[in-house]
């Protein structure tokens, strides 16, 4: 039988805080059970704390160094807006753009 202890903790980029909905302020730590065809069901703790929802999607990691630590990493549905504020002003962008044209 295979037992893995699950710990999520979260250290919070301000500067990606309107992109992120799950705000915590604590470690959770929660123990999760290896089940047959390789099903791990994660405890309620750790999906409500993550804000997960049926069907999202993650991508495993696993460190050569670190083979007992296992990340999971969301694979966001949408990134849309994600980079709204990388060059500014978009419209004053585009038109300091357009004009360097001539």
């Amino acid at each position: 039988m295979f037992v893995a202890t699950i710990s999520f903790s979260y250290q919070i980029d301000l500067s990606a805080i309107r992109w992120h909905t799950v705000r915590m302020n604590r470690p959770v730590t929660a123990e999760a059970r290896m089940r047959a065809r390789n099903q791990l069901t994660l405890p309620d703790p750790v999906v409500q704390a993550a804000g997960i929802a049926e069907g999202d999607r993650f991508v495993v990691e696993i460190d050569a160094n670190e083979p007992d630590i296992v990340r999971l990493h969301r694979i966001r549905s949408s990134y849309a807006g994600a980079l709204a504020d990388l060059y500014g002003d978009a419209a004053a962008y585009v038109e300091s753009e357009r004009a360097s044209w001539d």
